[in-house]
């Protein structure tokens, strides 16, 4: 039992579990265990061609531009894999891609556990992983410029009994990880060693063990320098350093700011944006920078995280598989969100990348134009623009322009007086309104689907309604050139809160937010003095089961 509890330990500090210890610093996703002998599935995608995290058609021409095999040189790979213990089964050499794993090649271990892995262009650099059958355990290594060579192991997992021939890197990263297990077993021990002092409340030991373990990570550190100026063009050294937290220099206290903004300026200090094996990195190492820099060290506000993105961006280089890796990410980050006003980032990705050949990967001619047309109609709308007027009757036939009725916060509200659910809304928003009036809240309501008649009864039978400005197209014939496709209007009910000079700061609100947003607005401003709770989630309904 304690020589299975040893080895979990040991596979768990294997090379990316390590990191996590020398570099607690850094948030990072806990390394993949391999635990024997019944450990947890790995969960692998199938690849659909050499680069399967690419949903994008591809172009023919260039083959270097290709994206199907963009870091994929001239030549072959050919990996000859022996595993004691195994015969007559497939195995599998697969690989991380941002924060997934893919399989990218299969081969047959003959009764003598004996296959190859093999094939061209060769592979694209990163870490791979040699798994075994209904991904019951699995090796790590390199794959980078050396890639024809032998690799000998068995099933126990233990990396010291790995032996490569062929290719200097992979060498190199077996001794590397002999060390790792001289080192975890010194640390396995100590750490236990160390549970036991503390539950017997022993400070004096406590305090010399916590020496030791800290006098062994100090050897540690120096080894991996070590190997870092032996090796300073290999994968593992430049993994390694993009693990590395960013340290703060002394500075003038006085500054309140200079830690912030030195640890966001250097941020990506520590990553070569020229090794795209760094895609292939363990842990999503690329995917954590990415949503870390985003998510947690950026302001949350559109214009300031579009500064973000093109920093990240242009940290990149054109036509490599990095910068292909980073737009495709952050560009499908954001259209994943459903945060208001950050589709402003989104719209500004595919106005300045995709819309002027930026994306040079990206050849689905039909549907790009189709999204840079849908991006410029988001343009006039967005975040912190002012809106376009809008000149339209009211009821008593009189112009109303919107410019002319804006209040302190103006709620524009473009609805169909037909459609069932904005007929819930309207309710929602008088309430909102009521409540909200005394504070110079208005509503400017637009009926949007040239319906005058329905809206002119829609108007009698609610009478309520008078206090906002309700505007149609009246006249057929009136070019409304200001309309609905003006706000990029695509379904109704729309609501968008407009301060008093008519910017944009809200949009596309739900309902059930209006009155919270709006209070919020006002609670910064100081005109109410109580901090305003935000609604509780609606709750789905559940439909009734059909018998």
């Amino acid at each position: 039992m304690k020589k299975l509890q040893i080895l979990n330990f040991l596979l768990l500090i294997s090379f990316f579990g390590l990191l996590n210890i020398a570099n607690a610093q850094t948030t990072k996703k806990p390394a993949a265990k391999k635990v024997a002998p019944n450990p947890p599935k790995v969960i692998f995608k199938k690849a659909e061609g050499p680069d399967a995290a690419s949903n994008f058609k591809t172009k023919p021409t260039p083959p270097e531009l290709n994206p199907n095999f963009l870091g994929r040189f001239p030549g072959s790979y050919n990996i000859k894999v022996k595993i004691k213990g195994l015969k007559n089964v497939k195995i599998y050499l697969a690989d991380n891609f941002g924060d997934k794993q893919y399989y990218r090649d299969t081969c047959y271990l003959d009764a003598k556990g004996m296959g190859a892995f093999n094939g061209n262009p060769k592979l694209q650099r990163g870490m791979y992983m040699i798994v075994f059958p209904e991904a019951a355990g699995y090796y790590e290594l390199p794959i980078t410029d050396d890639q024809d060579f032998s690799f000998d192991a068995d099933t126990s997992l233990d990396d010291t009994k790995i032996k490569i021939l062929g290719s200097l890197e992979n060498e190199a990263f077996v001794g590397y990880q002999k060390n790792r297990r001289a080192y975890g077993e010194k640390r396995f021990k100590l750490e236990n060693e160390y549970k036991k002092v503390k539950a017997d409340n022993n400070e004096d030991e406590k305090k010399r063990i916590s020496t030791l373990i800290d006098t062994l990570e100090a050897v540690d550190v120096r080894y991996r320098n070590s190997y870092s100026k032996t090796n300073p063009t290999h994968l593992l050294t430049k993994l390694f350093t993009a693990f590395k937290s960013i340290g703060i220099p002394a500075h003038d206290k006085k500054d309140s700011m200079f830690e912030y903004n030195y640890y966001k300026n250097h941020y990506w200090d520590n990553i070569d944006f020229s090794e795209d094996g760094l895609i292939r990195a363990p842990q999503g190492l690329l995917v954590i920078k990415i949503n870390d820099y985003i998510d947690k060290i950026s302001f949350q506000d559109p214009d300031s995280l579009v500064q973000s993105v093109d920093f990240i961006i242009n940290k990149t280089k054109p036509y490599t598989e990095i910068n292909k890796f980073f737009i495709q990410y952050i560009t499908n980050k954001f259209q994943d969100r459903k945060i208001m006003c950050q589709d402003n980032v989104t719209v500004h990705l595919i106005n300045k990348y995709y819309c002027t050949g930026r994306t040079w990967w990206y050849d689905d001619t039909a549907n790009l134009r189709k999204m840079c047309e849908e991006s410029k109609k988001a343009v006039p709308t967005m975040c912190g623009r002012t809106a376009p007027d809008i000149k339209l009757m009211d009821t008593a036939g009189i112009y109303r322009t919107l410019y002319e009725n804006l209040g302190l916060y103006t709620i524009l509200f473009y609805y169909d007086p037909t459609c069932g659910h904005c007929k819930e809304v309207i309710p929602v928003v008088q309430v909102v309104h009521q409540k909200l009036k005394q504070y110079g809240i208005k509503v400017y309501a637009v009926s949007t689907e040239n319906k005058y008649d329905e809206w002119r009864d829609m108007m009698r039978k609610k009478p309520e309604l008078n206090e906002w400005v309700n505007v149609c197209k009246t006249n057929r014939e009136y070019n409304w050139v200001m309309n609905k496709l003006a706000y990029n209007i695509v379904s109704n009910p729309t609501l968008f809160v407009l301060d008093k000079e008519a910017k944009i700061i809200g949009k596309k609100i739900d309902e059930h937010q209006l009155e919270f947003f709006l209070l919020s607005l006002l609670y910064e401003k100081g005109i109410v003095k109580e901090k305003p709770n935000p609604p509780l989630e609606k709750k789905e309904e559940k439909k009734p089961v059909e018998n």
